[in-house]
């Protein structure tokens, strides 16, 4: 192999390279996924988890702000976040807001597989096929995380309860099962030699908190719930304010750390992504089929095309 050769990006969809070749620049990857953000970002993804996290915790703080402007909120109250987004027009920014936060972590998500299984695909890894294996259940989780956050925001509580809760769990529950899965990736990858101890080490502290803060939020919401339907049967409606402030305090603050740990997490994709480099998809093009607005025989230019692709985009795609 050639000098020349040796330097060029490793892609997804290449046979699978010696593993001692060099490679000097970083690594492409294709994708389904490369929508505007990921096309603007091509060579700077390192910033994608950055966006993603200011986003979400401006949704959080605009739709809190709203909501105390216009009442739905007392100003000595910090609330549940989903109690920040009840009544409009609050509660339609906060969707809006959340909606297209929640394809930005969808985003990461993707880009962070794609990592991952470019490293696999490339480099020798013991018991490859199993880790692929964890890593397409990661992406599953994070799909799964991501549209929970998209049904707490669009099912208000109140209103939704259902829906909302299942939304609730998807994106808590999943999301603590994703963080903990792609620590186990890390500290895989840097087994072999892959990736930044710094950076495993991170996301193991971050997953322990998201799993102390999202069980102390769980114990201290039932407890506040617990008491708030005792309070109603005797006619007391401020349960927040009277019997249980502390309880409600801490149960509302450990559910924003949650949520602000999830996005932590996301954050420590930023050293890893600062090596990627998005391809945009293309698409193949048979001009035989246009050209003059002529209508031919599909068949004969795919079997012409198959001999002869030279004059033709290629599509760089693999979902799994």
């Amino acid at each position: 192999m050639s000098e020349e050769e040796e330097v060029q990006p490793l892609r997804a969809t290449e046979d699978t390279p010696d593993p001692d070749t060099p490679s000097t620049l970083p690594t492409r990857i294709p994708g389904v996924m490369s929508l505007a953000c990921l096309v603007f970002l091509r060579r700077r993804l390192y910033l994608l988890p950055l966006i993603t996290a200011v986003w979400i915790i401006m949704a959080f703080f605009i739709s809190y702000g709203i909501s105390i402007k216009s009442g739905s909120v007392q100003p000595n109250d910090f609330p549940y976040i989903s109690y920040t987004a009840i009544e409009a027009p609050e509660r339609c920014v906060f969707g809006q807001l959340i909606n297209i936060g929640a394809v930005l972590l969808g985003m990461n998500v993707w880009v962070r597989y794609l990592f991952v299984k470019e490293i696999f695909l490339k480099k020798k890894v013991q018991d490859v096929i199993k880790w692929q294996r964890v890593n397409i259940a990661g992406i599953i989780l994070g799909f799964l995380s991501a549209l929970g956050i998209s049904m707490v925001a669009n099912f208000q509580t109140v209103v939704q309860r259902g829906p909302h809760y299942v939304g609730a769990g998807l994106a808590f529950g999943l999301g603590l099962a994703y963080c903990w899965l792609q620590t186990r990736l890390s500290w895989k990858l840097r087994s072999e030699k892959y990736g930044n101890h710094f950076v495993a080490v991170a996301q193991l502290v971050n997953s322990i908190a998201l799993t102390v803060f999202l069980l102390l939020f769980a114990v201290t919401k039932i407890i506040y719930k617990v008491q708030e339907a005792r309070d109603l049967k005797k006619g007391i409606t401020d349960t927040k304010f009277t019997t249980v402030p502390e309880v409600y305090l801490v149960s509302t603050i450990s559910e924003w750390l949650v949520a602000t740990s999830v996005l932590t997490f996301a954050l420590t994709f930023m050293w890893d992504f600062r090596a990627l480099v998005m391809e945009t998809p293309r698409v193949n093009v048979n001009f035989e089929l246009i050209e003059n607005g002529e209508t031919r025989s599909v068949t004969n230019g795919t079997q012409k095309n198959s001999k002869d692709d030279t004059n033709m985009n290629t599509i760089n795609s693999s979902v799994l």
